[in-house]
């Protein structure tokens, strides 16, 4: 990979992006960066430093029965042995339990790790911003994004008590990466995201329905297929695209889509069921706003040969509604009452339409 970055599976983003990247980006673009790393695991630094050679963050860690503070130092120039020695005196001068040195810009020496510290290279700071899901890309240049690092710390406040269903990893995963907590696990984005979506839709929202997903992949099935828990005989196909860059959907992947109907619809008819819309849970969906987003061809194209209503829904506002209603206890009756249609009728459905849905239903 070009400019000494990391290979990555081929699902995922494919950036040509590393460590001589790093060396050149602007202070305050790598600083904000390593900032949305921190905040990413959970770690809000309580102090920042800056000198002209480096900036130092102390973050506080738990660690068993306790808590400790860690000091991070960010290099901006290439490293020398003697940068290590020096950060350790530091922390143990102000009381830390943990050193970390941040090579962003390289090293002149090899320098190495040492009991309580730890030395992360440029190649390895590389890899983690091409892997977070708080890092937007203006082609092969990164920059934290301030709205999603709002909309994260706000889930991971609000769902800290209440998340046995992973519903603060839904946006990470509709961004193709895994949430920093599971970065080592050997899963694909797209298969916990496919999961991780009809466990929220069926254990939060309260649909009934049968999920497809990796079991039958040699098929051609979608990732499930949901049905309203009221009375009504509504159901609909659900398709999850993890995509770093948003989804689009292109030709393939409408006959897909077509295919997905024309063999399941008249099972579900058999069962008395009428799938009347086919939601697609992404990322992002870019594209004009108004009557220009690609969408609306691809609704109307929909609709005249399935009658399927097309409806886009971004894995953050559906996390966001699944929060609300668990941070408010709503009772399950309440919510298989929900009339989901009514936001699902908007086709770009937006956090509010589904928020308005909830709130008629609790009145």
């Amino acid at each position: 990979m070009p400019n000494g970055g990391t290979d990555r599976p081929v699902t995922r983003a494919q950036r040509a992006f590393g460590a001589d990247d790093l060396a050149h980006m602007p202070w305050d673009d790598l600083r904000q960066l390593c900032h949305a790393l921190f905040l990413a695991e959970g770690a809000v630094p309580i102090e920042y430093r800056q000198t002209a050679e480096y900036g130092d963050f102390v973050l506080p860690t738990r660690s068993l029965w306790g808590s400790r503070e860690t000091v991070v130092r960010l290099l901006n120039r290439p490293g020398v042995e003697d940068d290590l020695r020096e950060l350790v005196e530091h922390a143990s001068a102000h009381d830390a339990d943990e050193a970390i040195l941040v090579l962003a810009r390289g090293a002149s020496d090899r320098i190495a790790s040492t009991a309580g510290t730890r030395v992360i290279s440029s190649d390895e700071l590389s890899r983690r911003i091409i892997q977070s899901p708080l890092v937007e890309w203006d082609g092969d240049h990164p920059t934290a994004s301030m709205e999603r690092l709002e909309f994260y710390l706000e889930l991971a406040n609000t769902t800290a008590l209440i998340d046995p269903i992973g519903i603060r990893w839904l946006p990470s995963l509709a961004f193709n990466e895994l949430p920093p907590t599971l970065g080592d696990m050997e899963v694909e984005p797209q298969d916990l995201l496919e999961q991780k979506t009809f466990r929220l839709l069926t254990a939060s929202l309260r649909f009934g329905g049968v999920r497809y997903g990796e079991a039958r992949r040699g098929e051609r099935l979608p990732d499930s297929v949901i049905d309203w828990s009221d009375e009504s005989t509504i159901s609909a196909i659900v398709d999850c695209k993890a995509a770093s860059s948003g989804y689009r959907m292109d030709a393939d992947h409408f006959l897909r889509f077509r295919t997905y109907w024309e063999r399941l619809g008249p099972e579900w008819q058999a069962r008395g069921r009428e799938i009347q819309y086919l939601v697609i849970v992404s990322s992002y969906f870019p594209g004009r706003e108004g009557d220009r987003h690609p969408i609306h061809n691809r609704q109307q194209e929909l609709l005249e040969e399935t009658g399927l209503k097309l409806c886009y829904l971004t894995a953050s506002d559906l996390a966001q509604v699944a929060a609300q209603l668990e941070s408010e206890e709503v009772p399950l009756d309440v919510r298989a009452q929900i009339r989901w249609q009514h936001a699902f009728d908007q086709g770009l459905v937006q956090s509010e339409h589904l928020l308005e849905v909830v709130a008629e239903a609790m009145h």
